[in-house]
């Protein structure tokens, strides 16, 4: 059977049309999932929104009572007369949430590898692990104002021994799924342990370090915002329990609700960077 060869024209023209069918789909692709994603955020704000309404009809009906469940329009009107307050607070907060959040994923993150790399030292230490995950961090928070004082250390201590968990037993755990395929791989091409480490490890392990960077921001806030609570001359865990003493709903609702933008704006930063190290993923 003899294969008739197609002429160079013919053969031109149709990878120009695919190179333009792909092109189109790809547009088409981007414009619809550019949509969807506008279509969240506002169906996202109208839930807000509507949440906010609801809240508002009922206080005013009567079918909430003000005194424990407070309305949003008393609780922006706090807002905007204490700002000068509040801000000040959640400076101090939000500084030692920051700091105790950074020091403990970092070190949480090199532990894991360090640990996950020496099996020896793996099996050793994962029972002083496991004791030491099962403490309820915020029963620490006397013992750290005790050591420390009632100083912003104390909350920073608190939030690294928080966080510093929460990443090296995640991290951990995306080290113990790492293909032996791949590690066989770069044993093969005679890779050095950086190499393996920055062109395997580390990528492999990005999902699993972001997922304990998430948890983190949470419970760093959580830490911090205990710590407060317990005694503190400053701060929104300060405030929380200022209010509270007073019966001030509307002052408690307006701390929960900035606690709830700090932690939300920190999760999206880290949501974020994870999209950028991922990119090779969807290349």
């Amino acid at each position: 059977m003899t294969t008739v060869p197609l002429a160079p024209e013919i053969v031109g023209e149709g990878t120009v049309e695919l190179e333009q069918a792909i092109a189109a789909s790809w547009v088409k692709t981007t414009k619809e999932r550019r949509h969807r994603s506008l279509l969240v955020r506002v169906l996202q704000v109208a839930s807000v929104l509507a949440f906010l309404s609801l809240w508002e009809l009922f206080a005013a009906l009567g079918a909430l009572n003000p005194l424990f469940f407070s309305r949003p329009s008393a609780i922006g009107a706090f807002v905007v007369t204490n700002w000068t307050s509040l801000w000040s607070d959640t400076l101090v907060t939000l500084s030692a949430t920051l700091i105790g959040f950074a020091i403990g994923s970092i070190a949480g993150t090199a532990a894991a590898f360090a640990i996950s790399s020496i099996s020896l030292l793996d099996r050793v230490l994962q029972p002083w692990i496991s004791v030491l995950m099962s403490i309820p961090r915020v029963a620490l928070a006397p013992l750290f104002l005790l050591w420390f004082g009632i100083t912003q250390t104390s909350k920073i201590a608190l939030a690294i021994s928080i966080v510093f968990f929460m990443v090296l037993v995640t991290t951990a755990s995306g080290m113990k799924t790492v293909s032996p395929d791949l590690i066989s791989l770069t044993s093969a091409f005679h890779a050095s342990p950086w190499q393996r480490f920055r062109t395997v490890l580390v990528p492999w392990c990005v999902p699993a370090i972001m997922a304990g960077l998430r948890l983190g921001v949470v419970t760093a806030v959580l830490g911090v915002v205990s710590s407060e609570i317990v005694a503190s001359s400053s701060g929104l865990g300060q405030k929380i329990v200022l209010y509270g003493q007073n019966f001030n709903s509307a002052g408690v609702f307006a701390v929960l609700a900035l606690l709830a933008i700090i932690t939300t704006a920190m999760n999206a930063i880290i949501a974020w960077a994870e999209y950028l190290l991922l990119r090779w993923q969807r290349a």
